[in-house]
Formats: C-alpha cells, sequence, structure tokens
C-alpha cells in the first residue's frame, strides 16, 4: 500500500502525535508499504519520506499551544499533481478537524480515507462549548470517512457516528518502544522524580511544584529512611520562569531543570529516575508519555484524567491521584519513595503491561483498518 500520513502539526515538534505518526510510517515501512508524511511548513529542509505544505503558527489556547495551519490554492494545487502521480491506495489523517491544512486536503483526496481522532475536550465551560461543535462536524466527517480511529474510550464521548457512517475503532496511538524496553535502571545517590513534557498550565505543573514544596519543607513529611528526593522537569514552554521561580525558593538540591531533552537524553533521564510523573490537568486522550515510563520500569503517578485512566488500569490504578490535588499527588509520591517492593512490583507490571502500546504489536490492527476502509471505499463507489 501507498500509505499517506497527514499530521496536522510540526512534525519537529515534541508532541505524542508527531512521535506516534513517525513510528506508524517507520513500521508501515518496514511491512513493505511505502509512505508519505504531510505536515505543516514549507520553510522546512525537505526531508525523504517527509512532505512540507503552507504556513504554520503557534498559538496559545485553554492552556496548552498548539499550531494553526493553513495552505494556499497554489499549495493544494502542486499538492494535487503530486498526489495525481504518486496515487496513495489510503490517506490517514490525524485530528482532522485541527485549523485548517488538514481537512483543505482532506476535500482534495479521492483516495479512501481515514482519520485518527486523538482530542479530549477539557472539562468546564470551554470543553461544553468544543464538545458542543465537535459532535456535529464529527457526525458529517464521520458519514465521509471510510474508516476511523479513537485513541481510547476517551474521545468517544464527542464522537457521533450517523446512519451508514464510519464507526470508531479504539486503536493506542502506539510508537517504538523498544528503546524503552532495553533501559537498564541505574542508582543515584538521591532518589529522582521525572517530569517529562511541555512546561505548560494545562501538564499540571503549578500543581507538581506544590506538590513537591509540600515534601521539600516537610509539610508532608517523608519517612526517616527515605532520602530526600530531587524533582527534575525536563522540558521548555511558557511555565519556565515558574518552575526557575521555584528552584531558586528551594534550592537547586531539590530542583532541577533540564531543557527539552533529546530521545537518548530522555532514556537516560528515565534510566536515573526512582519515580515519574504526570500530572496533567486535563485534554490527555490517552498517555505515551505514561507508556513510555511504563515500559522502562519507571513507576509513575499521574492525575487521573480521561485519557490517562485508560492507560493505568488494573495494577496500575495505584499510581493514579485526583487532577489538581497537589496534596495528594505529595502523598502519593511519598507513599512510592517509601515502599520498594511496592515500586518493584509495579515495575515489573508497568514493563508488561505496556507492550500493548508498542507499534510493533499494533502494526498489524492499522494495516486492517487500512484494508476495511479500501474494502469500504470500493463498495461505495460500486453502489453509488
Amino acid at each position: 500500500m501507498r500509505v499517506l500520513l497527514v499530521c496536522p502539526y510540526d512534525p519537529n515538534r515534541h508532541g505524542g502525535v508527531q512521535r506516534h505518526i513517525h513510528a506508524l510510517a517507520k513500521a508501515l515501512a518496514s511491512h513493505g508499504h511505502e509512505t508519505l508524511i504531510l505536515a505543516p511548513g514549507g520553510a522546512a529542509a525537505p526531508k525523504l519520506g517527509l512532505r512540507r505544505i503552507g504556513r504554520m503558527r503557534s498559538i496559545a489556547f485553554a492552556g496548552t499551544r498548539f499550531e494553526i495551519s493553513w495552505a494556499s490554492k497554489e499549495d493544494i494545487s502542486g499538492l494535487q499533481r503530486e498526489l495525481d502521480a504518486w496515487r496513495p491506495d489510503i490517506a490517514h489523517f490525524h485530528t482532522l478537524w485541527d485549523p485548517l491544512m488538514p481537512y483543505q486536503v482532506f476535500r482534495e483526496i479521492v483516495a479512501p480515507r481515514v482519520a485518527t481522532f486523538h482530542d479530549t475536550p477539557p472539562a468546564g465551560l470551554m470543553g461544553t462549548a468544543l464538545k458542543t461543535l465537535f459532535k456535529p462536524l464529527s457526525r458529517y466527517l464521520l458519514g465521509q470517512l471510510d474508516g476511523a480511529i479513537a485513541v481510547s474510550e476517551a474521545p468517544l464521548g464527542h464522537l457521533r457516528p450517523g446512519r451508514n457512517a464510519a464507526v470508531p475503532v479504539i486503536l493506542p496511538p502506539a510508537i517504538d518502544l523498544s528503546p524503552f524496553f532495553a533501559i537498564t535502571k541505574t542508582q543515584t545517590s538521591r532518589p529522582r522524580i521525572l517530569f517529562l513534557g511541555r512546561l505548560e498550565p494545562r501538564k499540571g505543573i503549578h500543581v507538581l511544584l506544590d506538590a513537591f514544596t509540600l515534601l521539600a519543607r516537610g509539610d508532608i513529611p517523608l519517612t526517616r529512611t527515605t532520602a530526600p528526593p530531587q524533582l527534575v522537569l525536563a522540558g521548555d514552554g511558557d511555565l519556565l520562569p515558574a518552575v526557575l521561580a521555584r528552584r531558586a525558593q528551594l534550592g537547586d538540591q531539590w530542583i532541577t531543570h533540564v531543557p527539552a531533552p533529546s530521545h537518548e537524553r530522555q532514556l537516560s533521564l528515565l534510566a536515573e529516575a526512582a519515580l515519574a510523573v504526570s500530572p496533567a490537568l486535563y485534554g490527555e486522550s490517552f498517555g505515551i508519555v505514561l507508556a513510555e515510563a511504563l515500559a522502562t520500569g519507571t513507576p509513575i503517578a499521574a492525575a487521573a484524567n480521561a485519557g490517562y485512566r485508560t492507560v493505568l488500569t488494573g495494577t496500575g490504578e495505584a499510581l493514579l491521584v485526583p487532577p489538581g490535588d497537589a496534596p495528594a499527588l505529595a502523598r502519593k509520591l511519598a507513599t512510592l519513595l517509601a515502599s520498594p517492593a511496592e515500586c518493584e512490583h509495579l515495575a515489573k507490571w508497568g514493563r508488561q503491561h505496556a507492550r500493548q502500546y508498542d507499534i510493533a504489536a499494533r502494526i498489524g490492527d492499522f494495516e486492517s483498518v487500512y484494508r476495511d476502509a479500501i474494502a469500504r471505499h470500493q463498495r461505495s463507489k460500486e453502489d453509488g
């Protein structure tokens, strides 16, 4: 098959959607398929297997950042000529309703079309407004698609397939976890608690800083046998000044900041971490950062948002805390630090649990979705 993968974001920016798309393209190629990733941003240097189109602009919205992208008529016409020559067998769109480039391409594609829905609106008034918008929009899109994927149960709440529309199947946004499974854990003089991700409000950075302050100041005590932990925040974002200010208050021995790490640096940070932490408040449909930590044998204390609850199931439920609850997060971290036997049990469970999120275990499921979509598209042409 020739598979076109349409990415709504800058493929060079750190993000779960981008990492899934890159892993999917690589796995498809290893199975003998041809792939082309289409992404916004025409100024970047061309890469094999990656086609840039249009322009993009980063904006802040609902406590996070994402790109708005758009393509000119000339961009679309040029792409159409290339695709007419390449003739993709299937086009796979990700977060199709992110404005605007993915939908611009969607309208021009004549090949069978599949879309993955990654997003989950936040709670509250804004989330209600977004869900109200998404429901009729999803009904229209699902009626136009030949196949649909939801990354977990979380996005299903605002997807409304109509009669004869594509019904979403649940497939996690798998990535290549083999480097994470290969990690050998190392011990440090002080236990390190690792946060990996963007430093932005939606990721619960303020909650994490408040929780760790409770530990550092002894408001939530550690056991006498527990060495003082160190919080390592690896990432960049709008809340970096808040991180640096809290580090100045508590001291470098308590909080360390690492700029957004390379893949190799990420692996070394996880190898050294006693625990990981991910207190995202909302807007998570899955949790690739959770799967990565689990694959390394690192227990990860996480907020029980809609997406993270779909990853930390069964034994993993013990790692969840209420979103936005700094004291609960601090108590969870203190309990884990004081329980090496429990952490060892969670580490073994995590390595096994994470295998279902490895792209090697899931690539056949994506191929099956593509084959079904191609067959459905052919039937619709014959019936039409």
